[in-house]
């Protein structure tokens, strides 16, 4: 055991250490974080407005068992994770379209790794505001978030493994481009299905019942729906459901993503880069 840490953390240090660069290049940006922050207090801004007028309309406190202010902070959260989310499947894509991918490889680091802990520093620094922006305008609005503070680790930890499978999902489409070349149409096709069936525009809760069924099918309600729905309405069997779904398809995910990698590798190979 001892020896397979001592081989294990000069390489988590690593990885450390390139997010902890990509988060002091980020402070060099903050007005970007800025005009995030802004359009996310936009977006909570009509959110407030929209379903303060739809829960009026039905003259009920609670609609799938979610009150005004639980929906109002569960959107905050799910707003947070995907405005904040790894972002690297375009860099990815054309480092494979101009074949720079040939020289990358080539690098003392895990390719995959590297873009995973280069990413988390921006994504940390986006969700980070992101959140605070958007959670400082529904408090004022709406009240202070529901749940106890006791609930927050678990609530953390199903939010952490979501940004590991938003990562594995992404890496899947970048990685297609080693076929495709131009991923486009796949990131939309996944933007879209994480709007409706991840919960991104609604609650899952809120949808019809045969739609729900489905949704539990996919794991992109594991991304934006699983920590917002625990912040806002805590559970035991629901926390160690998402939490069991999360490692499953993080699992499926990472090792289609493994074998698509190393088929790619061999077409650079046999492409000359």
């Amino acid at each position: 055991m001892s020896a397979l840490l001592a081989r294990v953390r000069p390489s988590l240090v690593k990885y450390v250490a390139i997010t902890e660069t990509n988060l002091q290049n980020q402070l060099a940006y903050l007005w970007d974080f800025v005009w995030r922050s802004t359009f996310m207090v936009i977006i909570m801004f009509v959110f407030v407005r929209l379903w303060s007028a739809t829960y009026e309309s039905q003259g009920a406190t609670q609609i799938a068992g979610l009150s005004l202010r639980d929906t109002i902070w569960y959107l905050v959260l799910a707003e947070t994770v995907v405005l904040g989310n790894i972002r690297f499947a375009e860099q990815v894509a054309e480092e494979v379209r101009d074949g720079s991918i040939a020289y990358t490889l080539g690098r003392p680091y895990n390719y995959l790794l590297y873009h995973f802990a280069n990413g988390l520093g921006d994504a940390l620094m986006g969700a980070a505001f992101t959140f605070l922006s958007g959670a400082a305008l529904a408090w004022v609005m709406i009240g202070p978030p529901p749940g106890s503070v006791s609930e927050l680790p678990a609530v953390l930890l199903v939010l952490a493994l979501s940004y590991v499978l938003d990562f594995c999902l992404h890496g899947i489409i970048a990685l297609s481009a080693f076929v495709t070349e131009d991923i486009t149409a796949f990131q939309l096709i996944y933007h879209k299905i994480t709007f409706i069936l991840g919960g991104l525009l609604i609650p899952v809760d809120f949808l019809p019942d045969w739609l729900q069924q489905i949704a539990r099918l996919l794991p992109f309600r594991l991304i934006a729906y699983a920590s917002g729905r625990l912040l806002v309405g805590f559970e035991p069997a629901l926390f160690w459901e998402f939490l069991a779904s999360q490692l499953l398809w993080i699992a499926v995910c990472s090792l289609l993503l493994a074998l698509m990698f190393r088929w790619g590798m061999r077409r650079v190979s046999i492409n000359g880069g």
